[in-house]
């Protein structure tokens, strides 16, 4: 898991690497901290005012005309002034702290998000996306929420013990002692819990839980069309049904085991007044005079005192409970900091190439392997199965590879390779005669578009989806991508047209719909080496011939790799590939390939057969129904 050093090469303490998080802003913690301090300090003044006139007041009694008016007054504004200055500091502290913990949170989230951006793709979408979001809303919560509240809280918790520990002890020693016996009682309880090494797991088991069951609901949700169609439950959705099991017994199993704890320590610190009684009775027990006065004064305060220890106690509660939280949220954030990214070149030694003509050279890869450098066995286990199997393509510049095949084949691999969303086991991918991997990450999606079979459009203006494609261009560039995308008139016919938010109410798009908003984003790009998966998957007949004249019209002279099934797509390509099993077993043009009586003959044969089926069927229906 990534994480950060110090020294020769000793871990941080997970208090040190959440006040990393601040960056330049720590002073503001730091600051927060000593504020708070001082803060924690002044709850005692009210204290020792209360002290002085109780002094004053057993000094004279019972003649209390003796007493001297004035100096009550400056005993009771010096109270006041303590509870003043208290929450003036504690608000000024929460304000540096929250400044701090909101910039942390902006910028964590934009170092996960930053980092997801550079892991393997297929990495990513093991995660799943109810887990990311999970990551990043509650763990990075609480990194906010412990930068913002309970590190200052921290700061104030250990100094009110010794505040508290000086004043034990400076009136009177076994008074002092006896207050210590319920700290001591009150911690032994405490520790009691969190020393649990089995609740601590169960923790860990339950936050790891709460991800798998966010997972299960988001992958329920998206299939809710299937399951009522099929009559299904929840109950019947194994995932979820597991995985809310699973969460529910880990939950009770926590909540039963604080049920006792909790109680018992809450019991001791708010009745620390029943370890000074005893001892109160036992030293005033035969005293007189000046001995009773002084032991009187002395009673009072303590009776009048033990309560804060309370409050000073809940708060190294809360503070042991927030640790073991953020432990456990650290843990999470640093299983998506700590996958590996795919490796970039050293500073200085990129390439970037200067012609855009697209190589496959020998090239190996698995999904079993993804990346750890061997196609083969590994630590003695079986090797995964092949998506690619030695495979070489050679597409030159400015020229058309279509890349056809069964479902399975390797053909979005394929894509994925040149993109780079996964590095190769074996061979390499070159662009212009440069290894992927010797190019930057930004220069190389800089000299590709992509267009997915899986489309997904943000909540944002239809207008902004498109122009995410090149930010800089004018609403008149997006119009005519849109156009030549076949996008433009469904677009114009939406509430708002262009300026309509995708996701607003009343707003739905249809498969071939979002499409075509995705080939417009790829038109508006207008890089040199296009890379289309399944582009017209979900066009209808009529608007497929138009959108491949737009494609043919836009994007002349540009390197494209096209993946298809839709055979008719791919007719007029300058090469066409067939892969099966992961390996390229013909290659040739539309007319050669029918002519070789090949894979792709039998492949065509069969997609024409089925378009006739469609035609036939439908004519008969007709002449039935006549």
């Amino acid at each position: 898991m990534a994480k950060r050093k110090e020294g020769a090469g000793k871990e941080e303490s997970w208090a040190a690497r959440v006040i990393g998080f601040t960056g330049g802003g720590r002073w503001l913690i730091y600051l927060s901290m000593a504020l708070s301090v001082l803060s924690s300090a002044c709850t005692f003044v009210p204290f020792v005012a209360v002290y002085l006139v109780v002094a004053d007041v057993i000094a004279v009694y019972p003649d209390f005309s003796a007493l001297d008016a004035a100096r009550m007054a400056g005993f009771g504004w010096m109270a006041v002034a303590g509870v003043v200055a208290n929450i003036g500091l504690y608000l000024a502290a929460l304000l540096c702290a929250h400044s701090a913990a909101f910039d942390a949170e902006y910028h964590l989230k934009l170092q996960i998000v930053e980092h997801l951006a550079r892991v393997p793709l297929g990495r990513l979408e093991a995660l799943g996306t109810g887990r990311v979001g999970k990551i990043m809303d509650e763990s990075v919560g609480a990194i906010e929420g412990y930068l913002a509240h309970s590190l200052p809280d921290t700061a104030a918790a250990f100094t009110a013990p010794v505040a508290i520990v000086v004043l034990l002890f400076v009136f009177d020693w076994r008074f002092g002692l006896a207050a210590v016996a319920c700290v001591v009682a009150a911690f032994g309880v405490e520790a009691a819990g969190f020393s649990n090494k089995a609740i601590t797991e169960k923790m860990r088991r339950h936050l790891v839980n709460q991800e798998r069951m966010s997972n299960a609901t988001v992958e329920y949700v998206r299939g809710m069309p299937v399951v009522k169609t099929f009559g299904q439950t929840a109950e019947s959705f194994g995932r979820l049904s597991e995985a809310v099991r699973a969460y529910t017994d880990l939950a009770l199993d926590v909540a039963l085991f604080w049920q006792s704890l909790m109680p018992a320590f809450t019991a001791i610190i708010n009745n620390a007044y029943l370890f000074i009684l005893p001892v109160g009775i036992a030293l005033g027990a035969g005293l007189d005079g000046e001995s009773f006065r002084a032991f009187a004064l002395d009673f009072i305060f303590y009776l009048l005192f033990v309560p804060s220890i309370a409050g000073a106690l809940n708060k190294m509660m809360y503070i042991s409970e927030d640790s073991m939280i953020i432990t456990a949220q650290l843990a999470r954030i640093d299983e998506v900091l700590g996958i590996e990214p795919v490796p970039a070149p050293r500073a200085g030694e990129a390439r970037v190439p200067e012609r855009y003509d697209v190589e496959l050279d020998d090239v190996c890869f698995s999904y079993g392997a993804a990346g750890e450098g061997s196609a083969g066995e590994k630590d003695g286990a079986p090797a995964a199965p092949l998506a690619l199997d030695h495979v070489s393509l050679a597409v030159p510049a400015g020229t058309t590879l279509a890349i056809v095949g069964p479902s399975g084949a390797g053909k979005s691999t394929v894509a994925s390779l040149v993109a780079r969303f996964w590095d190769v086991d074996a061979g390499a991918v070159r662009i212009g005669g440069v290894d992927v991997r010797d190019i930057d990450p930004d220069d190389l999606m800089g000299c590709m578009s992509l267009v997915f079979q899986d489309v997904h459009l943000f909540r944002a203006s239809l207008l902004e989806n498109i122009r995410m494609a090149r930010p800089d261009a004018t609403r008149e560039e997006v119009v005519e991508a849109a156009r030549a995308a076949q996008a433009d008139a469904f677009i114009r016919a939406l509430p708002q047209g262009y300026d309509t938010v995708f996701g607003s109410a009343g707003v739905h798009l249809s498969g071939g719909e979002a499409q075509r908003v995705s080939i417009a984003r790829a038109i508006l790009a207008d890089r040199p080496i296009v890379v289309l998966d399944e582009a017209t998957a979900f066009s209808d007949p009529e608007n497929e011939h138009l959108i491949q004249l737009a494609f043919e019209r836009l994007m002349a002279g540009k390197t494209v790799i096209m993946i298809a099934h839709r055979l008719s797509t791919v007719v007029g390509a300058d090469q066409i590939a067939v892969v099966d099993g992961g390996r390229v077993v013909e290659r040739g043009r539309h007319e050669g390939l029918l002519a070789a009586r090949g894979a792709y003959a039998r492949m065509w044969a069969r997609y024409t057969q089925a378009l006739s089926w469609g035609i036939e069927s439908n004519a008969s229906n007709d002449k039935e129904v006549a």
